[in-house]
């Protein structure tokens, strides 16, 4: 039997359509024009050479057959001389004249040039029956002409009559390619074992005469080779006998060989075409091949053949993948817009359910991250390319929560599989990453919210917690020592340090919200005050995201540029404008440091007036890649919902279109065409970690999004004509908020929209904005003190090195305990190890409710002295700023200074001892108004130099 899931009962094993550009030609009505027949495949596969913005201006998709998260996806690759960045772009480029072969896999919109992953076992079928040269020194003799005129492509089949005679045809279930070959003189396919995209480091082929099988593997680099390898197998059988056969081993052709191998254990290597094979059939043949395909063994990719093709026919199998796709792009079911536009939106919605892939096979088992074979659970699906090239960074924008609204069985699938990943490896990514950020947490929590809640909640945050603190042993994210210590990551470190603090910031909110909904309080907490590290990197006076450094942030740096000419990638893949607002957790307070909402406003409209402007030298957006995905409802929380409606208008007409061109970058699995979906839907899963949903109005009359396998409908009907939202009720009741809580994405229903040429007042109230997670904004940020031996568990300076715990007990400074510096008497924190003990200001407040004649401060500064100004807030409403400097903690104290502690030596993080004298200060008291209570003490915004820690602030 095929494993393709029934409408009601998905088994993610389904099967995948595309439609040919001759049939885009005709015209249709709207109304005409169908989920299925609406997708063009060919959306995407040309490179925009005109346009220059760090990244692709391509979408990277191919044609094929495939279906809904299958595990092979058989499709054609080109080649085209000349221009490097397009020759073998992405696997297809429209404009190339010759397709390389016909591969098993692929990586659908993923960048790396020339180190894309997939297209294993490619066949070449060749009008001729004695090869003129060994592939492995002239593959590319071999190549095959053609033109689009002669392609069809629909989900689930692709057809292209070669210029050498033969028709190639495609289909697909989960784990079996079905192939059909029409030659109309001499026949012979070649089987290139080692042709995949990326580097080869071994294979083998075995040809079987008397069963008419051929089957093996191959070894080589994954996507982006950045450390990554996999091995695959294969088993194919023909329903035609062999005339003739052979292999060839580097330049050497053997006739009548059954076997060809080439292994070692060396990633060094490329050994790519070195190895394959051929078999040659009767002239004028027409051949169907049947490949199982396995990342566990040959035996397996055998048995997923047998299972899922068994006796079936080509027509049996391109009816079932179609059928596969007419359900999955059934899930939403959008009325309205014209041709150009379903096309664009149904397109858009097949690249997202391309991907990830189920990895089991038919029996269950399959390669685990751990390298041993495992067994997936009954009923359920592994899934190992969650987004694997980006490591989550992609995916958690858009596509996961796109997955949990249409499918949402494969979305605790995705969650299970995770938790897999965790058990197997005791690591939060599945190997060498190409992207920051521990973004699988996001994803996870993200579904969580919205439903997918049916896998180990506790082991994952279990793991969350045991990971993401210091020691940081065990963190995949990169410098997380000093991030977890000090709340930041400074400049220096370079590898796009600044935009990796606010990554991390939203990795800490996603184990926050996970950690709450499962009622672990000490832990949501704790994450929830790293979530709002991103104060650490945020500059007052620029009022900016900014770099930072040990010695202060640095003002010099262009924020026009994701990379300077001195080398200092701050930004991954964007820049300072467009990364500047990733606070997605808490954008209210992000608009009041940005100077309000007046001034966040200009700032805002200043970046879209370029959409896609890319990340060089650029003041304007980049919509066209994950780091802007959620700029445009920024303006929800500007209070100007139009604003957002407008931008995504024209980002749908300026950005977008059937051409081949027609989508502006990397789809990168999907996460660019499930934003494009979400910007027509009408709402956006804008805060990363929930399932909240910020709303901007839908581009269709009437949507229905009617999940598969479980989830709850939503529907989605309009009144009125334009862009502009002016009222909406949910399931029946009038809402002026603009947005809704996760438990619509779990529950559905109902929203009904008024829509309007101009713009009303829905939306603009200071209440209806969406939330800002505030909490933990003014908890202590970093862990300075460390026991002994443990420089490991704190960083006071940047530069490794912190303050010994039992020098300072020894010196009167014990945990919870009172320090008395003069007449004033602070209190010691009583942080654990390892927990932070200390501010670094970024104008935390921190809570008095008395009344006072004095203030003083109890602190040090590194790579000081360090000046500020904090602020005594007095109930009345009044306020008195006060001047705070701490000298260098390895300095003499300054004037205004005492010393409070002074100790020998500190703890460095390789758990040795530093010499030296170092010292804790409390600064001179300042006299307050005695008549006032104090609120409250502000701590500063920013220091002139260096960077402040406060232990303390006593009012006395």
């Amino acid at each position: 039997m095929i494993s393709i899931p029934s409408r009601r009962a998905l088994l993610a094993a389904a099967l995948g359509p595309v439609l040919s550009l001759t049939a885009l030609a005709a015209p249709a009505a709207a109304s005409e024009l169908s989920p299925f027949d609406a997708v063009n495949q060919f959306i995407g596969t040309e490179m925009d050479t005109t346009q220059n913005k760090s990244n692709d201006a391509y979408g990277n998709t191919f044609p094929g057959a495939a279906v809904p998260f299958g595990m092979v996806q058989p499709s054609p690759t080109t080649y085209k001389a000349g221009n490097a960045l397009v020759g073998e772009k992405g696997g297809y480029e429209y404009t190339a004249g010759l397709i390389r072969g016909f591969g098993m896999t692929r990586y659908s919109g993923t960048g790396c040039t020339g180190r894309f992953g997939g297209y294993e076992f490619p066949t070449i079928p060749f009008a001729g029956d004695v090869l003129p040269a060994s592939p492995a020194t002239d593959i590319k003799g071999y190549y095959l002409g053609f033109n689009h005129a002669n392609e069809v492509s629909q989900p689930g089949y692709y057809r292209v009559a070669l210029d050498n005679g033969v028709t190639a045809e495609l289909t697909a279930t989960s784990r079996t390619a079905v192939s059909r070959y029409d030659f109309s003189g001499k026949a012979t396919l070649l089987l290139d074992v080692a042709g995949q995209n990326n580097r080869s480091f071994g294979s083998e082929i075995t040809i079987d005469p008397a069963t008419r099988t051929v089957s093996g593997w191959m070894y080589g680099a994954d996507v982006c080779d950045v450390g990554n390898s996999y091995k695959a197998y294969f088993s194919t059988t023909y329903d035609k006998p062999f005339a003739s056969y052979g292999t060839w081993n580097d330049a050497d052709l053997t006739a009548g060989s059954t076997h060809a191998i080439k292994a070692g254990t060396d990633t060094s290597v490329d050994y790519r075409h070195d190895t394959g094979g051929w078999v040659t059939f009767k002239p004028g043949s027409t051949v169907t091949a049947k490949t199982g395909f396995s990342y566990v063994s040959v035996a397996n990719a055998a048995l997923n053949r047998e299972k899922e093709t068994g006796r079936l026919s080509f027509g049996d199998v391109r009816k079932a993948a179609k059928d596969a796709w007419k359900d999955a792009l059934g899930t939403v079911n959008a009325k309205g817009g014209d041709t150009a536009r379903r096309t664009s939106f149904y397109t858009a919605l097949y690249h997202a359910f391309l991907q990830p892939n189920v990895r089991e096979d038919v029996n269950g088992q399959y390669l685990g991250f751990d390298g041993l074979t495992h067994e997936a659970d009954r009923g359920h699906h592994f899934y190992r390319n969650i987004n694997f090239a980006g490591s989550g960074w992609d995916m958690y924008r858009s596509q996961a929560q796109l997955l949990a609204l249409t499918f949402p069985r494969v979305a605790t699938d995705i969650n299970r599989s995770i938790v897999a990943m965790v058990q197997q490896t005791g690591r939060w990514a599945p190997g060498a990453a190409r992207m920051q950020g521990d973004n699988y947490q996001v994803i996870l929590a993200t579904l969580d919210d919205m439903g997918a809640t049916d896998y180990d909640r506790g082991a994952a945050l279990a793991s969350m917690i045991a990971t993401q603190k210091l020691p940081a042993t065990t963190t995949t994210r990169s410098d997380g020592y000093q991030y977890f210590s000090t709340g930041l990551i400074e400049n220096r470190k370079g590898d796009f340090a600044t935009s990796r603090v606010l990554e991390y910031s939203i990795d800490d909110f996603a184990i926050a919200q996970l950690a709450s909904r499962l009622g672990a309080k000490d832990a949501a907490d704790f994450y929830q005050a790293r979530s709002q590290n991103w104060m650490n990197v945020f500059d007052p006076v620029t009022q900016q995201i900014r770099p930072r450094e040990r010695t202060g942030f640095d003002r010099t740096m262009d924020l026009r540029v994701r990379e300077d000419t001195a080398g200092r990638g701050q930004f991954n893949q964007s820049t300072g404008y467009q990364y500047g607002w990733m606070v997605p957790q808490n954008l209210s307070t992000l608009i009041t440091k940005r100077g309000g909402v007046a001034a966040a406003t200009t700032q805002l409209d200043t970046l879209m007036a370029q959409l896609d402007a890319g990340a060089y030298t650029q003041t304007g957006n980049y919509l066209s890649n994950q780091a802007a995905f959620n700029t445009p409802w920024v303006y929800n929380w500007l209070q100007r919902p139009a604003s957002a409606s407008d931008v995504l208008h024209r980002a749908v007409s300026e950005m977008y279109d059937t051409t081949p061109s027609g989508l502006p970058g990397n789809d990168d699995q999907g996460s660019l065409s499930s934003w494009y979906v979400f910007a027509q839907l009408g709402f956006y899963p804008a805060i990363y970690g929930t399932g909240d949903l910020v709303i901007s109005g839908p581009m269709f009359s009437r949507v229905t999004i009617d999940p598969i396998g479980g989830g709850h409908s939503i529907k989605i009907k309009t009144s009125g004509t334009g862009r502009y939202v002016t009222g909406l009720k949910v399931n029946g009741a009038s809402r002026t908020a603009s947005w809704l809580d996760a438990s619509f994405a779990r529950h559905g229903g109902t929203l009904r929209f008024t829509m309007s040429d101009t713009p009303g007042t829905w939306g603009t109230g200071a209440r209806d904005v969406p939330p800002s997670y505030t909490a933990g904004a003014d908890a202590r940020n970093n862990a300075g003190t460390t026991p002994d031996g443990q420089g490991n568990l704190g960083s006071m300076d940047l530069s490794d090195w912190s303050l010994s715990r039992t020098a300072l007990a020894a010196a009167g400074a014990t945990p919870g305990a009172p320090l008395t510096v003069g007449g004033t008497t602070f209190t010691w924190p009583s942080a654990e190890p390892g927990t932070p003990d200390n501010w670094i200001p970024h104008g935390q407040t921190i809570s008095v409710g008395k009344a006072a004649t004095s203030v003083s401060f109890l602190g040090l500064a590194t790579n000081g002295p360090a000046t500020g100004t904090a602020t005594v807030q007095y109930t009345d409403g009044t306020s008195q700023p006060v001047t705070v400097t701490f000298g260098d903690w390895a300095a003499a104290a300054p004037a205004g200074n005492v010393d409070a502690v002074t100790m020998q030596g500190r703890n460095n993080v390789n758990g040795t001892a530093g010499t030296g004298t170092f010292r804790v200060f409390a600064t001179t008291p300042v006299a307050l108004d005695p008549a006032r209570t104090v609120a409250a003490v502000v701590l500063p915004e920013y220091t002139d130099k260096g960077i402040m820690h406060v232990f303390d602030v006593a009012v006395s």
